[in-house]
């Protein structure tokens, strides 16, 4: 039987096409077995940035490593797979970064923006289930980028996790990471989570993570209140304070003044308190102490004060002490009480009376007769024109001699005033009150004596309750080059010019600068307290003290420590009572008396010479040789010290064209020195222009003074 070929060829072609279907299938499988095994062994190994492809049996790596090592591990893990023939690295290096950056900002209104560097997909993947674990409730923006740094990972995403823990306390609020220093700022949304903050950015901080800012505020207080409360045995406080340390100070400071009362305290801590606002605080619980019983009321910077006072003195002491000694930032309203005694008690004699309210006049008591009293009232009613004057005299004999003058005496004071009242009892004058007018405070005792003459004996208690300034600052500054500047506030005119002239004995032929302004306060005790300051600055070598209400600084450099004790000695014992003193005086070493010395020489050789300019320009004059050459032995004769030569010119021109002069004419002179021997690494220049003057600009000879070159002499 013949075989027929064809019938061969017809069985052969299906076979084949099942055979071809059956290699694909199982080339497929085995692809994606390959493909699952090297993932899992690239899992296990934390390698997961790395994604392999199969061909065949051959593995291509591709994706970015977060270590320079990365790309060398994932390929041998992916070699020792069962079953894979080649693998093949096509993998990289995440970008490096010098300086390793992060950030996390919450906006308060439900948004979350994470960015910066991060060191893997792992650590991308584990701060956003962070964020999202911290906000359920944010919408979390990631604008992170893989980057490799200097930073260790691990103790950075501890860093980066504690960050997102942390913020989430707060109302608002940023943190980044540097490296791994750590800087977070925000607001907290309660004075719990404030202090939960706090605690944990100083105590629980992850290991190795640096505390670089903090910058965490209250939550504020909108508006910012406190109140104390004294009545029967028992005294509270409610409100805020900013800060647990001056809640503090104001509880003990509460006991001291209160201690054998029950105590209170249901304040809490918030932000948003008026500057100047402890200090109000504790000069008004110092008042409410002097008073039977009282309420202190902050709103702001409004202060409300009420209460019941053992008598008219104590309430007038407690009301001049509010107006005075809280900062003038605050409005005060002082609702104070007081028992009223009789007016005439019995006894007093022949007595009359004129009494101002603020609202209208009462004249009361006794006057000798029917023409007297209505010439009295008619002399009230001139001085207080427009006001109710209620007559509520009576016609009595027995008037002391010389009665008229001593009543219109008392009257001519008493219409200054705001409130107050003159009383006569026999040849008695007694004149009490209160006014907003600082100089008419000052004044009336002296005015009504004189007026009363010797018909009557006088005593005046006038109160100014006025706003005046007492917190002033002022300040005197000794330059290395002799100049005095005299700067910050002067109570008054007479003052001021009375401090020039202190001054200008203190330092006979020095050049003073006066920079104050008058700002409207009692020259005393700040007149005294500037007298001693300026003193003592000037047994300092160069220095400046400053004077901030009644707290003094001194700095600078005595010549030993003897001459310091001293400074220190008489600042402690002569300054007005009340007065502070804090000092920073150093002693001067031999090198910089040495090199004060060299300056005095050249100070008293340029002045005692010329150096003069061409006008308008850096050339100097012929006349300037001398002076110059003069300057030259001097330098060479402390050759171990720098010197600075300082350009000044006057006012006219223009400030860029002045300052230009001003520093060519420094370097002009520094090029005669060099030229003349004086070595030229030892000179320094610089022009001032016409910011520092010593005289006054607006005539020709205080411009001749401004116009100058002075010499700094320092130590190397």
């Amino acid at each position: 039987m013949r075989c027929n070929p064809l019938y061969w060829l017809l069985g052969i072609v299906p076979i084949a096409a099942l055979s071809w279907v059956a290699v694909q299938v199982q080339h497929e499988d085995i692809e994606s077995d390959l493909a699952r095994r090297t993932s899992e062994a690239l899992k296990r190994a934390n390698l997961t940035w790395a994604t392999p492809h199969v061909s065949g049996r051959d593995i291509v790596l591709t994706g970015k490593a977060p270590e320079e090592r990365g790309p060398m591990l994932a390929e041998g893990y992916a070699r020792n797979v069962w079953g894979v023939r080649v693998a093949y690295n096509r993998s990289g290096l995440i970008e490096h970064v010098a300086n390793y950056h992060w950030s996390v900002a919450s906006d308060g209104a439900g948004r979350l923006r994470l960015a910066g560097d991060v060191p893997s997909e792992q650590a991308r993947r584990s701060l956003l289930d962070t964020a999202k674990a911290a906000f359920p409730s944010a919408a979390v923006s990631d604008g992170m980028r893989l980057a490799r740094g200097s930073v260790d990972p691990d103790a950075w995403l501890a860093g980066a996790q504690f960050s997102l823990k942390t913020l989430a306390g707060l109302k608002r609020g940023e943190a980044e990471l540097a490296e791994l220093d750590l800087s977070m700022r925000g607001e907290a949304a309660t004075s719990d989570a404030y202090r939960r903050a706090k605690t944990a950015l100083a105590k629980q901080r992850p290991p190795r993570v640096a505390l670089a800012d903090e910058k965490i505020s209250l939550p504020m207080a909108r508006p910012y209140t406190w109140n104390a409360r004294k009545g029967g045995d028992g005294f509270l406080i409610e409100g805020y304070a900013p800060g647990d340390d001056v809640r503090g100070r104001l509880v003990a400071r509460a006991k001291t003044l209160f201690g054998k009362m029950s105590f209170t305290d249901r304040t809490d801590i918030a932000d948003g308190a008026p500057d100047g606002w402890e200090k109000a605080v504790v000069i008004a619980l110092e008042q409410l102490a002097q008073l039977k019983s009282g309420d202190v009321a902050f709103s702001g910077r409004d202060l409300t004060f009420s209460g019941e006072a053992a008598d008219e003195q104590v309430a007038a002491a407690v009301s001049r002490s509010l107006k005075l000694d809280v900062p003038q930032n605050f409005k005060i309203v002082d609702r104070i009480r007081y028992p009223k005694p009789d007016l005439f008690p019995a006894g007093s004699g022949y007595v009359m009376g004129i009494v101002n309210n603020g609202a209208a006049i009462d004249v009361i008591g006794m006057t000798p007769s029917q023409a007297a009293r209505a010439a009295l009232v008619d002399a009230v009613k001139a001085r207080f024109p427009g006001r109710a004057v209620n007559d509520k005299t009576q016609v009595a004999p027995g008037a002391p001699e010389g009665w008229q003058q001593c009543v219109v005496a008392g009257l001519a004071s008493l219409s200054r005033l705001t409130k107050g009242k003159s009383l006569l009892s026999d040849r008695k004058l007694e004149l009490t009150g209160e006014t907003d007018d600082y100089a008419t405070s000052q004044s009336v005792a002296g005015d009504v004596k004189a007026a009363a003459g010797q018909t009557c004996e006088t005593t005046a208690n006038v109160t100014f309750v006025g706003k005046m300034k007492t917190d002033l600052a002022w300040k005197a500054t000794r330059a290395p080059n002799g100049m005095i500047t005299l700067e910050g506030d002067a109570p008054d005119d007479p003052a001021r010019v009375r401090v020039i002239e202190t001054a200008q004995r203190i330092y006979p032929g020095e050049s003073i600068t006066d920079q104050m302004k008058i700002v409207g306060a009692p020259p005393e005790p700040w007149q005294a307290a500037t007298r001693v300051a300026l003193e003592q600055l000037a047994r300092l070598r160069r220095g400046d003290v400053q004077m901030s209400g009644k707290e003094v600084m001194i700095q600078g450099a005595a010549e030993s420590e003897r001459v310091a004790d001293e400074i220190r000695s008489v600042l402690s014992t002569d300054l007005p009572p009340g007065f502070k003193v804090r000092d920073a005086i150093t002693v001067m070493t031999g090198e910089e008396k040495a090199a004060d010395s060299c300056q005095t020489l050249m100070r008293q050789t340029s002045a005692k010479g010329t150096i003069n300019f061409e006008r308008a320009k850096a050339d100097l004059t012929a006349d300037s040789t001398q002076t110059l050459r003069d300057l030259v032995e001097v330098a060479n004769e402390c050759p171990a010290f720098s010197i600075e030569i300082e350009g000044h010119t006057d006012a006219e021109g223009t400030d860029e064209r002045n300052q230009r002069l001003s520093d060519r004419r420094a370097r002009a002179v520094a090029d005669f020195l060099t030229q003349n021997g004086v070595s030229a690494r030892r000179l320094s220049t610089i022009g001032y222009g016409a910011t520092r003057p010593v005289a006054d600009n607006a005539t020709e000879t205080g411009r001749a003074k401004n116009r100058r070159i002075e010499f700094n002499v320092k130590v190397n």
